[in-house]
């Protein structure tokens, strides 16, 4: 009999919600508001479109395993050198590289309680121990905090800028205040899986892939503002040997042919993000004035998506699934760490406006009944 590694039987894989058609059927419904997983709802860039279909021709023969021509296009896009970029199957897909080339056995990740599930997940799988500190009171990374915390075993710590599932962002300043002061041979990584949206939302977002630390390595994805969640390919930016380590990581012939042109298409299509990042803007608003109305807690976001802080995990659960009778699809909290928080993408106005008459239901609903529990 295989004996599975212990690490491995303990490890809790990723759960994902029910899908839309699912709930459909489920419950009779013939439209749904997919917010629960911080996709581009509205479209896909229409040139990355039609640079898979132009590709679908060479779909017989192998992909280009080095992405000769997505890291040029990469690091003329960003201003860096191609030998600092690599590519993979999202930046989940480079994230796991880092912990097979950097980390040896004791070694350990510091990061915070309340970020991206998935590095839980990549650091339990390879047997990494995980030691987080607490988010601040607005559900921001503590970076002072962070720092106070390394020990000899920390190997890396991981940021995400902005925070997912928080929307949460740190500053420039903020960044190279603790910068200025981690050792240099403790590797940062910083994941920017949004960074197209905060650059709209704020003139203090940092640009670490042209900070040129050392240590640093920067995840940016197509996933989110280009809309090709479902084509899986995303990059990671760092010094030329950060990069020759990742490349010897990488399976040989990832990312497909299909993802490599989608990712090159999408990258001529800034007008594409542009209007994405800007309705993003406008529609983010419409969030803040139905929680501030309601008078509900959340922490200002720097993303496409918002975190309502709803007092309770009952409370969550509830309008979650009250939401879900309704057609609209949230993300409950409690496996990044936040128990009490629920995460709704900002989608299409329509899909919006479903969502603010929906929850303003379930709302009152919940009002109710905590008033005649009391």
């Amino acid at each position: 009999m295989i004996k599975v590694p212990e690490h491995i039987k303990q490890l809790k894989s990723y759960k994902a919600g029910i899908s839309a058609g699912e709930l459909k059927k489920k419950y009779g419904l013939n439209k749904v508001a997919r917010l629960d997983s911080n996709e581009n709802t509205a479209q896909t860039s229409p040139r990355a479109i039609q640079a898979m279909k132009q590709a679908t021709a060479d779909a017989r023969w192998y992909p280009d395993g080095a992405c000769t021509e997505i890291r040029r296009k990469i690091s003329e896009h960003i201003g860096v050198d191609t030998k600092n970029v690599v590519v993979g199957n999202g930046s989940e897909s480079v994230l796991s590289y880092i912990f097979n080339a950097f980390f040896n056995p004791g070694d350990e990740l510091l990061t915070s309680n309340g970020t991206f599930v998935a590095t839980y997940i990549w650091a339990a799988a390879n047997n990494i121990k995980v030691w987080k500190t607490a988010l601040t009171q607005n559900y921001s990374f503590d970076l002072v905090s962070i720092f106070q915390n390394i020990t000899s075993s920390v190997k890396a710590i991981y940021l995400a800028n902005p925070n997912n599932p928080t929307g949460s962002m740190f500053t420039e300043s903020e960044f190279m205040a603790v910068m200025n002061r981690v050792p240099d041979d403790i590797l940062i990584i910083v994941d920017e899986a949004y960074h197209e949206y905060a650059l709209k939302l704020s003139d203090e977002y940092p640009n670490t892939a042209l900070m040129n630390f050392p240590n640093v390595i920067t995840l940016r994805t197509f996933s989110k503002a280009y809309g090709l969640a479902g084509v899986r390919i995303g990059y990671g930016i760092a010094d030329e040997i950060l990069i020759e380590s990742l490349m010897k990581m990488k399976l040989t012939f990832e990312p497909s042919v299909i993802a490599q042109a989608a990712g090159i298409g999408a990258l001529d299509d800034q007008e594409f993000v542009d209007r994405v990042v800007q309705r993003n803007k406008i529609e983010l608003q419409k969030y803040y004035q139905l929680f501030d109305d309601l008078e509900l807690n959340y922490p200002k976001s720097y993303g496409n998506f918002v975190m309502i802080d709803l007092g309770m995990e009952q409370n969550v659960q509830h309008v979650h699934q009250q939401l879900l009778k309704r057609g609209v699809m949230t993300r409950p909290l409690a496996a990044y760490g936040l128990p009490k928080g629920l995460r709704v993408t900002v989608g299409r106005p329509w899909e919006n406006e479903m969502f603010f008459r929906a929850f303003m239901e379930v709302h009152d609903l919940l009002k109710e009944g905590l008033e005649r529990s009391t």
